[in-house]
């Protein structure tokens, strides 16, 4: 699948490389230090929010697609959490749905939707 964005923002690659490495610090620090995450167990606040999940997460994801939405980029992936029986124990990628906002160079906001639709349409201030 092509991308549908001129470019995959580098730092959203950064931070792809550095989660599905399990560095949370590389992850963090693609993030500004305000950073907010959502997903289905609520919403967290900061870089230490983002190294703890990291480091528990497991997950590996491959961007698949991005879109230029305003305020960042909208990526689907497919995700895989390695030796993790509680999930998929076959393997299989589940399709996730990712706002990324941008400001400054930097991800502010991480933002887990199930359909692209939805992950389109959230409003994301710059």
């Amino acid at each position: 699948m092509a991308l549908m964005t001129s470019t995959l923002d580098s730092v959203i690659v950064v931070w792809h490389v550095a989660v599905n490495a399990g560095d949370a610090d590389a992850a963090a620090s693609a993030c500004t230090e305000d950073v907010v995450m959502r997903g289905p167990q609520g919403t967290a606040h900061g870089r230490d929010e983002m190294r703890t999940w990291v480091g528990a997460a497991g997950i590996r994801l491959m961007p698949k697609e991005a879109y230029d939405v305003p305020g960042g980029i909208v990526v689907a992936q497919e995700a895989t959490w390695p030796g993790r029986e509680d999930f998929d124990a076959n393997g299989t990628p589940a399709k996730l749905y990712t706002s990324f906002g941008l400001r400054d160079g930097s991800i502010c906001g991480v933002y887990l939707f199930d359909s692209l639709e939805e992950a389109r349409a959230y409003p994301m201030a710059a």
